[in-house]
């Protein structure tokens, strides 16, 4: 069941909770990225969003970015999927608080120097990224078990593999 679905007076199971939740965050996450590209483009010349989106894709200038582009499109896809687990959830605000930290996973270096500098240069992307810790942190937490976080990891992982492919 879908976050739409649901009526008044439903009872909201903890996976539709974890749904509206993941939803909110990759609005967040949209967002920031908005403000990002928004923010760089005042340096850049002005050009039409396919060829932006053309540009961040196979420009090595836009390198940086990818990781929370793919991000955001690795959580739209899962959510248009609907089969998250609950897991995966939790494991998907791990991973992105990790991006945009650096801390608890492998950092996305390159993604952290520039986004760092960024944070600390232009209030915009600070308000962003403030309504995207938000939005992260009502996500269900990992399991406090090392092997069932490991697992629900790679589930995610694998998720995100297979839909590249």
């Amino acid at each position: 069941m879908s976050v739409k679905e649901i009526g008044e007076g439903a009872t909201i199971s903890p996976m539709t909770s974890s749904l509206s939740a993941l939803e909110d965050a990759s609005r967040a996450l949209r967002g920031l990225l908005g403000v990002i590209i928004a923010v760089e483009r005042r340096f850049g010349s002005q050009q039409s969003p396919l060829a932006l989106l053309r540009q961040i894709m196979e420009d090595p200038q836009w390198e940086w970015l990818r990781p929370l582009y793919r991000l955001i499109a690795d959580v739209d896809h899962a959510l248009h999927e609907g089969d998250l687990q609950i897991t995966e959830a939790a494991a998907v605000g791990a991973h992105a608080l990790a991006l945009l930290s650096g801390v608890g996973a492998p950092v996305e270096q390159a993604f952290l120097d520039r986004y760092r500098a960024l944070l600390q240069t232009d209030p915009e992307v600070a308000i962003a990224h403030s309504a995207a810790l938000q939005a992260l942190r009502k996500l269900p937490p990992e399991a406090d078990d090392e092997a069932e976080r490991l697992h629900a990891r790679h589930q995610w992982a694998m998720r995100c593999k297979h839909r590249r492919s």
